[in-house]
């Protein structure tokens, strides 16, 4: 096989991987996205239920403030009872007295209401941050573990770029032009073997006088459809056999 052949195979064996390699540190920011929106999800969900659970905590506030001012108006109206002179202003007066203590019944049912809502309220706050906690831990592990795998990537790509320009510093200039031409062109494949006849980058049909040509593996050929360089795999050599093997005693 002709040196410039040999160094083309090598070469796209070793873009092949680079490429590789780059599309998987590529995704890496994607596969840490994964376990960070459901930490995400997790604090948003934490978050609203801690605001609910501190509004309605507020409107039980407010609603404990009103009932104070409400029993304050009544102690001072039931304080100027003795100042009533008239049957007419002491029925009015017992009027409001009746309402501000309608009004308590009211509020007390709310405070019920809130108390309750608040409960629930406080139930979900607390399962959620549980799910804040168990999300972060598992954000914080998954991290750590692609971190490192990330690091294994970056450092093989390195490996393979510093192995790449050996391969690179055997080719002829002319040869590596025409080849970094056609890795841009056809997604990163432009050497491929040609199987029964076939280019196995575009899939058509090789002439027959080409095929026998390319089978010698002497010279750089390329596909008359797509312009990859083409070549044959040799055969696999066959194991010897022992003289005894295959033979029956007489």
């Amino acid at each position: 096989m002709s040196e410039n052949l040999v160094e083309l195979i090598e070469l796209q064996a070793i873009d092949s991987l680079i490429i590789e390699l780059a599309g998987r540190i590529g995704a890496i920011p994607r596969k840490i996205e994964t376990f960070r929106i459901p930490m995400q999800e997790a604090h948003a969900a934490f978050e609203k239920f801690k605001a609910s659970s501190e509004t309605f905590t507020k409107k039980k506030k407010d609603r404990e403030r009103e009932l104070d001012d409400i029993q304050d108006k009544i102690t001072k109206l039931k304080s100027r009872s003795s100042d009533i002179k008239t049957n007419k202003e002491y029925d009015a007066h017992l009027r409001e007295i009746e309402g501000f203590e309608k009004r308590i019944i009211a509020v007390e049912d709310e405070i019920l209401e809130i108390m309750e809502s608040l409960e629930s309220f406080d139930d979900d706050v607390a399962k959620e941050e549980v799910t804040v906690k168990v999300t972060e831990t598992e954000f914080n592990t998954q991290e750590k573990v692609i971190q490192a795998e990330q690091a294994a990537l970056a450092k093989e790509l390195a490996e393979m770029k510093a192995k790449r320009a050996s391969y690179v510093a055997g080719l002829e200039e002319s040869i590596y032009s025409r080849y970094m031409i056609l890795l841009k062109k056809l997604g990163g494949l432009a050497v491929v073997e040609v199987k029964n006849q076939i280019c196995l980058g575009c899939h058509r049909n090789i002439p027959p006088q080409l095929f026998s040509d390319i089978k010698k593996n002497d010279k750089i050929y390329q596909c008359f459809h797509c312009n990859r360089f083409l070549y044959v795999k040799p055969p696999e050599a066959q194991p010897e056999t022992s003289p005894s093997e295959g033979t029956t005693e007489a």
